[in-house]
């Protein structure tokens, strides 16, 4: 038992790197290639996006198969600690305030990171 729930933290740290790493060759990678290689850059940058997301995958298979979904839990998973009864029920409460919160993130950094793209186009294309 004890050396299953070291692979899956293994397993989750890992997936976690290369999906943190993937996501920036993603975003950073957009401008170049789309400048290059016109629409012919779809091909390259959708494969460096799937990687990604299949790494995202894992990283989300391993947490639910663990049951850690809030920031917590997957700190404490990751230690390789649990938390006690009253803690489980109480980031359990979190969940749903959590998942809003991530949702309205997401959504502020992709407008940033939009924004930013549109203000590198317009510099580079005049």
């Amino acid at each position: 038992m004890f050396q299953d729930k070291q692979s899956q933290i293994g397993k989750m740290n890992r997936y976690g790197k290369i999906y943190t790493k993937m996501l920036i060759v993603t975003a950073i990678s957009a401008v170049p290639l789309f400048m290059w290689l016109g629409v012919w850059a779809f091909i390259p940058w959708g494969i460096i996006w799937a990687l990604s997301m299949y790494f995202a995958v894992q990283v989300e298979k391993v947490k639910k198969d663990n049951d850690v979904q809030t920031y917590k839990e997957i700190v404490a998973f990751s230690e390789g600690k649990l938390l006690d009864d009253i803690q489980k029920q109480r980031e359990i409460g979190k969940r749903p305030y959590q998942k809003i919160f991530l949702v309205i993130g997401s959504a502020l950094i992709t407008f940033v990171v939009c924004v930013l793209i549109g203000f590198l186009m317009h510099i580079f294309m005049n």
